[in-house]
Parts: C-alpha cells; sequence; structure tokens
C-alpha cells in the first residue's frame, strides 16, 4: 500500500510540475521559430549604436542603404523590431556606389536624427534607409519604388535574411515621395503579403481607392492643410478608409497641420510639433514609435 501511495504521489508531483511549466505567461522565450526572445523588454538598452552605409554593389540587395543597428544589439540574440524609412524624392540614388550618393538618405528623418545623436525611441530597434534609384524598368517617378511593391517587398525580404528581426514588428513610414510609396505598398496588394504591424505615410499623395486590402494594418497619415494636392487626397483617403463596411479594425488616424506646407516631417519624426493638430483630425498625441509599439502582427 505505502509503495502504491508514493507512485501515485509521485506522479502527481511530475503532473503539477508540467502543468506550470506549460501555463507560464513570460513573454521573454523563445518564439517558436529559432530565434531568441521578441518581447520589447527583454532589449538591452542602445547606449549608442553603429549606422553603416552599404552602397549599390556590395550586398545582395537591390539597393543601397544605412542601417542602424543599436548598441547591444551583436551582444545578446535577441530580435528587434524594424523601422523602415522612405526617403524623398531629392533623396533618390543613381545606381552608382558612390557614398556621397548614399549619404543623401541621411537629410531628413531618422536617419538624419541618427546621424545628429537625436534618436531615442522607447525601445530600440533596428532603423533601416534603403535607397531608391530607377532601373530603367519604368513605373512612377514620383514615387518610391515606382509604384512596383516587389521593389520594397523584395528588400524587406533580404533584411530579414541579413538581420535578427521580430517579424511581428516591421514597421514602415516615408515622406513625400516616399510616403507616396509607403501608400503605394499597404494599397497595391493584400495586406497579408506586405510583413508589416503598421504604416505612417509622411506629406504624401494618397490613394483614392483598395482601402480594404490594408484594413487591418494601423494607419497614421501626416499632412500640412497648405500642402495640395496631398491635403485633399489625404482626406479623400482618410474618410473612405474609416467609412468602409464592415469597419476596418483600427481607424486611420490623420494628423493635420494648420498652416503648413509640404515639409511636416522635420516636426513628426522629431516629435516637436507633439501636442499640436487640427482638432478636426487627430491630435498628435504621442510620439510616432510609442504609436508603432503598441501593434504588432497577429501571424
Amino acid at each position: 500500500m505505502n509503495k502504491f501511495r508514493k507512485i501515485c504521489f509521485a506522479f502527481l508531483c511530475v503532473s503539477m510540475l508540467v502543468l506550470v511549466n506549460g501555463c507560464s505567461d513570460d513573454e521573454g522565450g523563445d518564439d517558436g521559430d529559432g530565434g531568441g526572445s521578441t518581447d520589447l523588454n527583454d532589449l538591452p538598452e542602445d547606449t549608442g549604436g553603429t549606422h553603416t552605409p552599404y552602397v549599390v554593389g556590395s550586398t545582395s540587395a537591390k539597393f543601397g542603404y544605412y542601417v542602424y543597428l543599436p548598441g547591444g544589439y551583436n551582444d545578446v540574440t535577441a530580435k528587434y523590431p524594424l523601422l523602415i524609412f522612405l526617403h524623398g524624392k531629392g533623396e533618390r540614388g543613381t545606381g552608382s556606389n558612390e557614398l556621397s550618393i548614399l549619404n543623401k538618405v541621411l537629410s531628413h528623418g531618422p536617419p538624419k536624427l541618427i546621424k545628429n545623436g537625436q534618436w531615442d525611441p522607447a525601445h530600440p530597434m533596428i532603423v533601416v534607409s534603403p535607397q531608391f534609384h530607377d532601373d530603367g524598368t519604368g513605373g512612377n517617378e514620383n514615387n518610391w519604388g515606382a509604384g512596383k511593391v516587389e521593389n520594397l517587398k523584395n528588400f524587406i525580404l533580404y533584411l530579414k535574411d541579413t538581420y535578427r528581426i521580430n517579424e511581428k514588428r516591421i514597421y514602415l513610414t516615408g515622406l513625400s515621395h516616399g510616403g507616396n510609396g509607403v501608400f503605394d505598398y499597404i494599397c497595391l496588394q493584400d495586406e497579408s503579403l506586405t510583413m508589416l504591424a503598421a504604416a505612417a505615410p509622411v506629406a504624401a499623395y494618397a490613394p483614392k481607392k483598395n482601402f480594404e486590402r490594408c484594413d487591418t494594418t494601423p494607419i497614421w497619415v501626416f499632412v500640412g492643410d497648405k500642402d495640395e494636392p496631398n491635403f485633399t487626397q489625404c482626406k479623400l483617403f482618410y474618410n473612405g478608409y474609416n467609412a468602409q463596411s464592415p469597419a476596418p479594425k483600427y481607424q486611420a488616424r490623420m494628423t493635420v497641420f494648420n498652416d503648413a506646407g509640404h515639409d511636416v516631417w522635420t516636426r513628426t519624426y522629431s516629435g516637436s510639433a507633439i501636442g499640436t493638430g487640427d482638432p478636426t483630425y487627430n491630435e498628435f498625441d504621442m510620439s510616432l514609435t510609442d504609436w508603432m509599439f503598441q501593434y504588432e502582427r497577429s501571424e
């Protein structure tokens, strides 16, 4: 009888141990695809990273790019959020491997903040700024990627193969020409193919249709009320997107800066305009990166 009780007690202990381990709510473990933690709070503090240029031809990527790797990236196995920034038309490349040409992407937005030591998001993230150049295959010269989603999609696939990226936290933003590219990327293909967790076009010309292709993607649009025709198009997008039936998973946000022309990207990316915005639309109530960190892909 005592032997039987000992066996039952041992079985009970093992069962409880399995149950406790199986119900753990620890978010810092392996994410099931062979990498390290994907929890934002597990990332080491970014005490200063590296901002490295890769000119055309120096990698297998189609485009040259700058990549910021946060401090601590090489000391851990954790996977990092990725922010992709698409430059404006004046920063386009020529297809050459000249560093002076690639350096044009440092003129505005996150890469400029990084260059000036002013980049300080709440959580460390990889920042990549690819430089688009005309490859001779035609397309819309006013839009980053020439209106061809495969240009950016293939580049993102390259980044996923090259860096330790949290694939649930890939974010996209761009200004003017680059903002047009953001709209192209989210509206010209089904969102199941975009790999994005959120998108933020700035000072861009919004599309008039295909809202349903991105109706579960969080979107935040920034534009100046004097920036025509972009302002009118952004309003049409904002109203049309949010009026879909059935309703989109997330209502699109739009921040309109009063008495502002085309350059609203300086105040947007620096956060200097937080607390402002036309009350008819959405106030600029948090930094762009804080807004992005709220979202991750579920698939």
